[in-house]
């Protein structure tokens, strides 16, 4: 950890999350005319993601200490969790790049993967952009040609426009944002007479 703390929290990889709850949070949806007419899709930007987990109980000492430490922290200085794709087996995708400049939309070009990496429909990344992480999902499969170059549909829209060399992360997706524990404001946890520690449900979303 650098200092001065300037975040995001990094959170600890021990024990393993009990479950995970990944959502995408849709800003736009479809637009119902009073009178019977079409209905319109509105393609918002903004569309982003959040991650519901839960911890198993643990012991207070080291782990319930040091995951009680890292969660305060995260609420005040963000989040930053590997995003879990249980079962797919992720192979070498090499160190693939943003290819260019002005990239927006649902499309985007990169280089620097592995000669022939095949990325599979579905499949999450994060693209680093000016020191802030945004998860994308593969809206089609799609395989880097021999020099390592890809054009890939996306979901959802770019957020920001990315600049030539922004880093995008296939080999180790991370979601990064705001820390909240069932939607309040307060950070705690339940220290049984074991000793154990619980923390109950506790949720990152992408601030953008």
């Amino acid at each position: 950890m650098s200092y001065p703390i300037t975040g995001p929290i990094l959170l600890p990889s021990e024990p393993a999350l009990k479950t995970d709850t990944p959502a995408m949070l849709d800003w736009g949806g479809p637009l119902t005319p009073q009178n019977g007419g079409a209905v319109q899709t509105l393609m918002r930007l903004g569309t982003r993601h959040s991650l519901d987990f839960v911890m198993p109980p643990m012991l207070t000492e080291p782990h319930g200490r040091i995951w009680a430490a890292k969660l305060k922290l995260a609420k005040l200085f963000g989040a930053l969790l590997p995003f879990g794709q249980d079962g797919f087996v992720i192979g070498a995708p090499g160190s693939p790049v943003v290819n260019g400049t002005g990239q927006s939309g649902m499309l985007l070009n990169m280089r620097g993967f592995t000669p022939r990496y095949t990325v599979k429909f579905g499949q999450a990344f994060s693209l680093v952009h000016l020191g802030h992480r945004f998860i994308y999902f593969a809206a089609d499969q799609g395989t880097a040609g021999a020099d390592g170059g890809l054009l890939l549909p996306i979901f959802p829209m770019l957020r920001a426009i990315p600049v030539d060399g922004d880093a995008c992360e296939f080999g180790k997706p991370m979601i990064e944002g705001s820390l909240s524990m069932g939607g309040s404001n307060k950070i705690g946890q339940d220290r049984d007479t074991a000793p154990w520690s619980t923390f109950g449900t506790i949720t990152i979303t992408e601030n953008e």
